[in-house]
């Protein structure tokens, strides 16, 4: 990832190197005046090649074929057929009765109140006022400020000298003696090193591989045992003798049911409603009292009577029992029978031969006298050719130039006077404060610091600040609407001002739509040059007349800003009552089992058991099967370098001056619109932008890391 990121930025920087190269560098190739060339990372170029490749020679190989059985299924008698005795249970119907739990009755009941849920828009604030913070003025002021004010100052007059030069004596005249060297040659010549002389040198035998084959173990015979041959016996065997079992079954028994008398019917008073025909005040004077029978209540008590024992089974205790024979319990035994008794055989076992490799001589190690030259080596040194003498020299007397400084006029003193220091200092001088400002509803508000490039609809960075406010400003009136109205001056036709002032309002809308206001509370128009501010004559009459104007709204409609709040309420429709609900009787249904048959026996065919037995017979042996096994090939695809990438052509790049927002614009559309995500429609080449255009450029095969002329057709965009 580092590799790939040091190219791009080598070849993002590659422009600006280019436009500072001197004569003789790594100039781009003779193009056309006004267009930009850059060296840009092309991609490899490979070809894929398909060949047949050998993956395992042809063989053959040995299989082995099993041997061949056959099932064998036989049926073998188990168990003999015999019988039993199954119990019969007894039989039993459901009755269903109902049984009165509780009496009819009465109760008072509460209907309760009926509401209706009303929801209604209610005014909580006529005509409310947006704010406006108009910031403060500043202005910039320059004037003179005095630092340091004037003074004098005593300034020292250094003295004057004059340099003076003379000759001193230094040495007298004298004679010195001088040695005259010895004079050398150089003299070249030939010294024996190593007088001449012989040795024996060995000659190492020569030796040649040589492989046979040798016999390892001879041809023998082995004795191998032939096992025992064996044949499924199956045969009755008695396990248990018979004999006989008590069984037990429970006694029968028969239920009786009988009603017996609870309580006699008898006469009760009940206290019923009043009389509505009474005239009395007192509630209790118009109470009736009713003399009712109480029915005679009945239980019914059901018991259980026993009823006796079967023939054949006799009492005992709360069971019935008699005695049963068991009859003798055989088994299938399966043994295995000897056929054949175990034999032997005779096996020839072939001579074993192993390959051998070894060297042999071919000629034998020797010894030869070799003659070793003397050796000489060539010696230089020096030879004296004239010894060493003396002679007489004249040293002439030594003068020494001395300059020295001669005073000429004495240090005095002097008055300086130093002028007055002044300082330029330029700061911001308040002109007006920030204040606020109430936007009524409805009314045009002129954005300020709203600039465009000249001529075009393209925003200038400086006008990013003042759409902050109006985005906070509708962020924070979530639920008011506004309208952007662009204006022009007059320069210009009448059609080409009307588009430009649209266009102008219309790239206020965009920014804002593309930083989170929903467009549905926006809407842009323009008005061109029909409706100035001020006049039209002079420079600053048209940058007023220049200007985009916002208007914010309510929430219904453009004629409606107060502000209204949904208010529901439940409305009494009618009031509570009471009501007399009759409560019925209950009544619980009674579910009981009667019998319909007593329990009883039946004796029942149990149908002899036999065993299907399968086993396995050889119907042919194993035989062995030999196999061509064909050459298994494989077929690859690789990939061969056609022509190596790098940094190595010249392409047609767009000029740094030519690289506006809107061109950055539409590439970043035409890349979203490809599946690219070059991140928010920044008008940028940002980071996400540039790994946007990255990869396209690779995934295309594209030149990578620049906005060069062929990345832009295959963009589609016209340049």
């Amino acid at each position: 990832m580092r590799k790939i990121q040091l190219s791009l930025i080598a070849c993002f920087l590659m422009f600006s190197v280019v436009a500072f190269a001197q004569p003789g560098d790594d100039m781009p190739p003779a193009g056309e005046p006004g267009k930009c060339y850059a060296k840009c990372l092309i991609p490899d170029q490979y070809e894929t090649v398909t060949e047949e490749v050998l993956v395992r020679a042809a063989s053959s190989k040995t299989a082995v074929v099993p041997a061949v059985y056959e099932n064998v299924t036989e049926e073998v008698l188990v168990k003999e057929a015999s019988t039993r005795i199954i119990p019969v249970p007894a039989e039993y119907e459901t009755v269903t009765e109902e049984v009165l739990v509780k009496e009819a009755s009465t109760r008072l009941e509460t209907v309760p109140a009926v509401f209706e849920t009303v929801t209604e828009r209610v005014l909580a604030k006529r005509n409310a006022p947006r704010v406006r913070v108009i910031p403060a003025v500043y202005e910039t002021v320059t004037e003179e400020v005095l630092v340091k004010e004037a003074s004098s100052r005593i300034e020292v007059v250094p003295a004057v000298y004059e340099t003076v030069s003379e000759e001193v004596l230094v040495a007298e005249a004298s004679t010195r003696i001088v040695k005259v060297p010895e004079e050398y040659e150089t003299v070249t010549e030939e010294v024996l090193v190593e007088e001449a002389s012989s040795r024996i040198k060995t000659i190492p035998a020569v030796y040649e591989n040589v492989t046979e084959e040798v016999l390892v173990k001879e041809a023998s015979t082995q004795l191998v045992s032939v096992p025992a041959e064996y044949e499924t016996i199956s045969e009755e065997v008695l396990v248990r003798e018979a004999s006989s079992r008590i069984e037990r079954v429970p006694a029968k028994y028969t239920t009786e049911t009988e009603t017996i008398e609870v309580s006699p019917a008898s006469t009760k008073w009940v206290k019923k409603k009043a009389d509505r025909n009474c005239l009395s005040a007192d509630p209790n004077d118009c109470l009736v009292w009713c003399l009712v029978e109480v029915p005679a209540r009945f239980q019914t008590v059901t018991r259980q009577v026993r009823v006796g024992c079967d023939a054949g089974w006799t009492d005992s205790g709360d069971d019935c029992v008699r005695e049963v024979e068991v009859p003798a319990e055989y088994k299938t035994r399966t043994y295995q029978k000897l056929v054949s008794p175990a034999s032997t055989k005779t096996v020839e076992i072939p001579a074993q031969y192993e390959t051998r490799t070894y060297r042999k001589l071919v000629t034998p190690a020797k010894e030869e006298v070799e003659e070793i030259p003397a050796r000489y080596e060539t010696r230089t040194y020096e030879k004296i050719s004239k010894p060493e003498t003396s002679r007489t020299e004249d040293v002439a007397a030594r003068y020494e130039t001395r300059s020295y400084q001669k005073l000429v006029s004495p240090a005095t003193t002097r008055e300086v006077e130093i002028p007055a220091v002044y300082e330029t200092r330029t700061y911001r001088k308040l002109a007006s404060a920030a204040r606020t400002e109430a936007v009524p509803c409805g009314k045009s508000m002129i954005l300020e610091n709203i600039n465009f490039r000249s001529g075009s609809a393209e925003l200038l960075q400086s006008s990013f600040a003042e759409i902050s406010k109006v985005e906070a400003m509708l962020k924070d009136e979530a639920s008011a609407t506004a309208s952007l109205v662009g204006h022009t001056d007059s320069d210009g036709g009448d059609d080409a001002n009307m588009a430009l002032s649209r266009a102008r309002a219309k790239a206020v809308y965009d920014v804002l739509v593309s930083n989170g206001i929903p467009a549905s509370r926006l809407s842009y128009e323009g008005k061109g040059e029909s409706q100035p501010i001020a006049t039209n004559n002079t420079a600053a009459g048209k940058l007023k007349n220049r200007r985009t104007e916002f208007i914010m709204y309510g929430e219904s409609d453009r004629s409606d800003c107060d502000e209204y709040v949904t208010r529901t309420y439940r409305k009494l429709v009618s009031p509570a009552t009471t009501r007399t609900v009759e409560i019925p009787a209950e009544y619980k249904t009674r579910t009981y089992q009667k019998l319909v048959s007593p329990a009883s026996t039946r004796v029942e065919e149990i149908p002899a058991q036999y065993e299907t037995r399968t086993y396995r017979k050889l119907a042919s042996a194993a035989t062995t099967t030999t196999e061509d096994i064909p050459a298994e090939y494989r077929t690859i695809t690789k990939r061969n370098l056609v022509k190596k990438g790098g940094l190595t052509e010249w392409r047609e790049v767009v000029c740094n001056a030519d690289i506006t927002s809107q061109l950055i614009r539409s590439v970043q559309n035409a890349l979203r619109a490809l599946g690219y995500d070059p991140g928010v429609a920044d008008n940028q080449m940002g980071p996400m932008t540039k790994a946007a255009l990255v990869k396209y450029q690779r995934d295309k095969g594209l030149p990578v890391g620049q906005l060069d002329i062929e990345t832009l057709e295959a963009l589609g965009i016209d340049y």
